[in-house]
């Protein structure tokens, strides 16, 4: 997975840079201690209306002890294989779809779509290795993404789903509160996406169910389910932790710049 590496190194190594760029400024909605430092463990705050504040800069969690990692940096678990967790004889993938993975896995990430600098998508994006930025208000949740300056609108307005959708690497997402936890449910996908970094396909019959939840300052997890009877015979699902950077913030990242790998991919 040369190509892979190539662009999640890039990637990281602009986000090792992005504290440097900004001031730092305390983030309002993280309690102090007694100490006057940041108490990460307290619990989640709260908007107006009395849901979880899932707003403020979130980076996915990597994984230590995935023999994958670039430049000796870990990666996300579920970004490099969303089956991770299943034994090779236990993801339950059409016939169809597991020759295709399999000419991917050969080809060694060459045709993935970010050695092309295309979008990441969804459910792949919510593990990059890069921050993100929630923004959440009533009936909207915005979700700003440092890799390739991509966005996600949530709309919580009570809109249904999208009929025939012109297909999109981030789908059209809605969402609802069930208690405490943010339910987002993703349909319309473009095919040309890939699941994770090894090359699980999909078709655009793919929907992703997303459920947020932040029951402390510190942490953020989303329980990812993928539903597509297209290439799977069963749902496959992960849980994603992302943790708090709370005194930091994006900045614009665009793959194109400097780019010069894809002369090498034939």
């Amino acid at each position: 997975m040369n190509a892979l590496r190539a662009v999640a190194a890039a990637a990281l190594f602009v986000a090792s840079g992005a504290a440097a760029q900004w001031e730092r400024v305390a983030n309002r909605n993280v309690p102090l201690g007694a100490t006057g430092e940041p108490n990460l463990e307290a619990p989640a705050p709260r908007t107006a209306d009395g849901k979880p504040d899932l707003s403020g800069v979130w980076l996915p969690e990597s994984d230590l002890e995935l023999e994958v990692s670039v430049e000796h940096m870990p990666l996300p678990r579920y970004f490099v294989n969303v089956v991770a967790d299943l034994a090779p004889e236990d993801v339950p993938m059409q016939p169809w779809a597991a020759e295709l993975f399999e000419e991917r896995l050969a080809k060694g990430g060459t045709d993935s779509p970010l050695a092309y600098c295309k979008p990441t998508g969804v459910p792949m994006v919510v593990t990059a290795p890069l921050p993100y930025k929630i923004v959440q208000t009533p009936e909207l949740i915005v979700i700003l993404y440092e890799e390739n300056t991509e966005f996600r609108q949530i709309f919580l307005d009570g809109r249904k789903t999208v009929e025939d959708p012109l297909p999109r690497w981030m789908g059209y997402s809605t969402g609802r509160w069930d208690g405490d936890t943010l339910i987002v449910e993703t349909t319309g996908f473009t095919d040309q996406s890939w699941l994770d970094g090894m090359g699980h396909p999909h078709t655009d019959r793919l929907r992703v169910t997303e459920r947020y939840r932040r029951a402390k300052v510190r942490e953020l997890f989303v329980d990812v389910t993928i539903d597509d009877p297209g290439a799977y015979t069963a749902p496959i699902s992960y849980t994603v932790k992302s943790n708090l950077l709370a005194d930091e913030d994006l900045l614009e990242y665009f793959c194109t710049e400097n780019e010069k790998d894809i002369e090498h991919y034939e």
